[in-house]
C-alpha cells in the first residue's frame, strides 16, 4: 500500500471551533469570518481556508494568542469519531497511538510520527512539504494538550513543545499554558511526553466501545487516498536537499539510495517524473512559506533552493501569473 496522500483538509466538525469561540464572545461567526456556518458533515476544508478563517478571527478580537486560546476550547465532537475513540483508550499512551494511527480524520495536513526517547516520546508533526502557519500549529498543538488534559484526572503536561513558527516578543503565555520549555523556530513541531504521563489511566475505559469505534474510525480512513511511496520518498528527500540548493536527480537518488534510472523508472511508472515533483514540492512550499510574514521573499527564494530571487520571481509567476509578493497578498487577503 502507499503511503497517505495528505489531502489538506480539516473536517467541519473542527472548523466549527473558531465559529462557536467567535459566537460564545457575542461576535457573528459568520460577518467575521465571511463564510456560513459549516455543515457537520461535508468534504472537508482545505487548510488554507482554515488558516484564513484564523487570521480573521485574531484580527477581529485583537488577539495574536487566538490558537492557544481557541484550542483549549475543544471538546470530543469537534474530532468526531477520533474524540470517542481516544476517550474509550485504557490509558494516555494508548490515546496517543490512536492519535498518530488516525490523525488524518481529523488533520490530513502533514504528517505525524512518535519518536522514542530516554523516558519519553515525541509526537513529531513533519511540515518539510508543507508548513501550515502560525496560527494553524499553534492551535494544532494546543489541541492536543487541553485533550489529553481533560482525558485524565491528574494534571499533566508536557515536557517540551517545539513550534516551526517564528517566536513572539514574550513567549511567557505559552510557557504558562504548556508549563514546560516552548521553543520557536524548529526545523518540526512536537510534542515531548515523559513515559510516566503516559501510563496515566484515562476517566473513563470502555474496550467494547473502542472496538466498535475503532471499526468506524478504519472503515474512514481507507476512504481516504493514498499514494505510491516513491513519490512522497521523492518528495520528502527533494524538501530536505532544497536547502543546499536546486537538487538534481542524482542528489535525490543517492538520498533514497537507489540509482538515478531505476528511480526516473519507478517516478514514471507512478505517472509522474522528477521535475514534476521538484516543481510541486516548491511551488507548495512556496505558498506556505509566503504566509509566513516573518520570512522576506529573499528568504523564500533561498529556502526553494533557487540562487537568485529573480529566479524565484519567474517561476512564481510561470505558476500563478503573479509575482511572488502579489501571491502573498492574495494569501494575507483571502
Amino acid at each position: 500500500m502507499g503511503k497517505p496522500l495528505h489531502r489538506r483538509v480539516v473536517p467541519e466538525s473542527f472548523v466549527q471551533l473558531v465559529y462557536e469561540y467567535l459566537d460564545a464572545r457575542g461576535h457573528s461567526p459568520e460577518a467575521v469570518l465571511g463564510e456560513p456556518w459549516p455543515a457537520a458533515q461535508g468534504g472537508g476544508v482545505a487548510v488554507e481556508r482554515w488558516a484564513g478563517m484564523l487570521d480573521r478571527a485574531a484580527q477581529h478580537l485583537d488577539d495574536p494568542l487566538l490558537g492557544l486560546h481557541l484550542g483549549q476550547t475543544i471538546t470530543p465532537r469537534h474530532l468526531g469519531v477520533l474524540g470517542y475513540v481516544l476517550l474509550a483508550c485504557h490509558n494516555l499512551a494508548a490515546a496517543l497511538e490512536r492519535l498518530e494511527r488516525y490523525q488524518r480524520l481529523v488533520f490530513d495536513v502533514i504528517p505525524m510520527s512518535s519518536r522514542p526517547g530516554p523516558g519519553w516520546v515525541e509526537l513529531v508533526w513533519d511540515s518539510s512539504q508543507f508548513h501550515p502557519g502560525r496560527l494553524v500549529g499553534e492551535n494544532g498543538l494546543t489541541v492536543v494538550t487541553a485533550f489529553c488534559r481533560s482525558m485524565v484526572r491528574t494534571p499533566v503536561s508536557p515536557l517540551l513543545v517545539h513550534f516551526t513558527s517564528p517566536g513572539p516578543a514574550d513567549v511567557r503565555p505559552y510557557e504558562d499554558y504548556f508549563r514546560c520549555p516552548v521553543m520557536f523556530g524548529q526545523p518540526e513541531a512536537l510534542l515531548r511526553v515523559s513515559l510516566d504521563t503516559l501510563a496515566l489511566p484515562l476517566k473513563s475505559p470502555d474496550a467494547g466501545l473502542i472496538a466498535v469505534m475503532e471499526r468506524h474510525a478504519d472503515q474512514l480512513l481507507e476512504q481516504l487516498p493514498q499514494e505510491d511511496a516513491v513519490v512522497e520518498q521523492v518528495r520528502k528527500a527533494t524538501a530536505y536537499l532544497l536547502h543546499a540548493g536546486e537538487p538534481d536527480i542524482e542528489a535525490v537518488s543517492a538520498q533514497l539510495r537507489c540509482a538515478s534510472r531505476t528511480l526516473q523508472r519507478r517516478l514514471k511508472a507512478a505517472g509522474t517524473g522528477f521535475r514534476e515533483e521538484l516543481g510541486l514540492v516548491r511551488r507548495e512550499l512556496a505558498e506556505s512559506y509566503l504566509r509566513d510574514p516573518g520570512l522576506q521573499i529573499v528568504d523564500i527564494a533561498l529556502l526553494l533552493g533557487y540562487s537568485e530571487h529573480s529566479a524565484f520571481t519567474r517561476a512564481y509567476r510561470e505558476w500563478t501569473g503573479m509575482t511572488p509578493q502579489q501571491g502573498r497578498e492574495k494569501i494575507i487577503t483571502h
